[in-house]
């Protein structure tokens, strides 16, 4: 609910600044703020970090990942030439290649008797390919709630409680309007513990093999139909044995 995201303000921000593709400041910062020096970890299906300094660095690859773009021909020349460029370092792109947000999904929280505090976040993340190319095409400037909460929310929460547009492409000439197959989405589940002093002693990503064998295309077709012939498969064996 409502006041069980409130409460979770540090988790809120850590997923903004993990998962957030607008500017803001070095997530070695907010890094310092939120992770214990003594007892950080972070965990993911592929990768365990057991020190600040190189979750702060993974964090901070991960941010750059959200946003690609592609920069005109021009200032590619300019930047081979070091020659100084017109429109600055916040010139416009040639186009927009890659943009990565999440979006939360729900946000529980426990506390034990000394003090100790468990989060999970359960969110689905984003990924977008060419997202000029999409008619309803559309992020979020900060983290949404997926399934907003009964009560209304209150004035000036940070939180958005707007539904998203599902990025679709348009056929030109029609006004027909199809889902995008440039649209990705991985359910993530995302588990935060905490110490006495509120700082982040553990950081786990959990994703499902499957969602992300899905990613392809093609694949969730295969894995409908095998996971049906397998239980058919089973069912058969079992009536026989």
């Amino acid at each position: 609910d409502m006041t069980m995201v409130q409460r979770n303000t540090i988790t809120f921000q850590v997923c903004g600044h993990v998962y957030d593709n607008s500017p803001s400041p070095s997530f070695l910062d907010t890094c310092e703020i939120f992770y214990d020096t003594r007892a950080s970890k972070y965990e993911n299906p592929l990768i365990t970090a057991t020190s600040r300094s190189v979750i702060s660095d993974i964090h901070a690859l991960m941010r750059l990942c959200c946003a690609v773009d592609v920069p005109k021909p021009s200032s590619i020349i300019r930047t081979v030439l070091r020659l100084r460029t017109p429109d600055g370092p916040g010139g416009e792109p040639w186009f927009r290649a890659l943009r990565v947000w999440t979006e939360v999904d729900d946000i529980s929280e426990t506390e034990s008797f000394d003090g100790h505090k468990k989060s999970l976040v359960e969110h689905t993340l984003n990924v977008i390919f060419f997202p000029d190319l999409h008619t309803t095409y559309r992020i979020p400037k900060t983290l949404l709630l997926r399934h907003p909460p009964s009560p209304p929310s209150e004035p000036g929460s940070q939180l958005s409680l707007s539904l998203p547009t599902c990025p679709s492409l348009a056929i030109p000439g029609t006004p027909i309007v199809l889902p995008s197959p440039l649209h990705f989405q991985l359910p993530i589940m995302t588990r935060l513990s905490f110490n006495e002093q509120g700082q982040i002693t553990y950081h786990v990503d959990i994703w499902d093999v499957r969602d992300v064998l899905r990613l392809i295309p093609g694949v969730r077709v295969v894995q409908w139909f095998v996971g049906r012939a397998g239980a058919w498969g089973l069912g058969w064996i079992g009536r026989k044995l």
